[in-house]
């Protein structure tokens, strides 16, 4: 091999190691820059919410703040959230420089039963969408009168009784819901209603869940408009019966 053969190989190999070097400088100020405190997201921006608390939708999403920018990857969280019982959709972007966005559309529990652990929460589906122990946590109306042994998050209540209810509850305006407190299904052909003022509200056996729902809206639109006191109305007749308090 000539001189000048094995000098033009210690150029190749000289240039070669400032590439490499210049390659790995270039990859170590990338990490240096993601890792950078000035790309930490400032805030994650949570809409949709009104049944879970944002701390709940951050764990189902497990995200901790802050988090970095481009660390982040939206289809994961997406991912994450859409497989949680309690959110129908999920939608998540950035918003750059320094904000995550995270939109969902719950899926509304309408019910709570007792179970053997604690509570869970139904929606229009008889789908157990949440389970939990404190009652500090119950939101909607409490079905009583049975109770469930041995059931999960995405279980289905196979009860026609609580079925029923749950379709009449699904047609109750939202301000009407948030009146009913409890339901007693103890007896199925006279299933009671109960209210935060403490009126009882006789369904019957719920054959005809909307036009009951119906009927229970217009009672308590026109409860607004009065200061007399009911104690109970009977929607089992075919013309309700109400009763005064005495």
């Amino acid at each position: 091999m000539t001189k000048k053969q094995v000098k033009s190989k210690r150029l190749i190999a000289a240039k070669n190691l400032k590439r490499g070097l210049i390659g790995l400088f270039a990859i170590l100020a990338i990490i240096f820059i993601i890792n950078s405190p000035i790309l930490k997201i400032g805030y994650v921006k949570v809409t949709g919410n009104s049944y879970l608390p944002r701390e709940d939708v951050l764990q189902i999403a497990r995200i901790t703040e802050p988090i970095n920018i481009f660390s982040v990857q939206t289809d994961v969280i997406q991912n994450y959230l859409q497989n949680d019982l309690r959110i129908d959709t999920a939608k998540v972007w950035r918003d750059f420089p320094n904000c995550l966005n995270i939109e969902i559309v719950e899926r509304l529990p309408l019910a709570v039963m007792n179970c053997s652990y604690g509570y869970v929460d139904l929606d229009k589906n008889s789908v157990i969408i949440d389970t939990y122990k404190d009652p500090k946590k119950i939101q909607k109306p409490v079905i009583v009168g049975t109770s469930l042994d041995d059931v999960y998050t995405g279980d289905k209540v196979e009860n026609e009784v609580v079925n029923k209810v749950l379709s009449y509850l699904g047609y109750l305006k939202p301000e009407v819901l948030q009146q009913i407190i409890q339901i007693n299904i103890a007896d199925a052909n006279t299933i009671e209603a109960y209210t935060l003022k403490g009126t009882k509200i006789i369904l019957g056996n719920i054959e005809d869940p909307e036009d009951l729902a119906n009927k229970t809206n217009e009672f308590f639109y026109d409860v607004k408009t009065t200061t007399i006191p009911v104690e109970y109305i009977d929607f089992s007749y075919a013309r309700p019966v109400l009763k005064i308090k005495q």
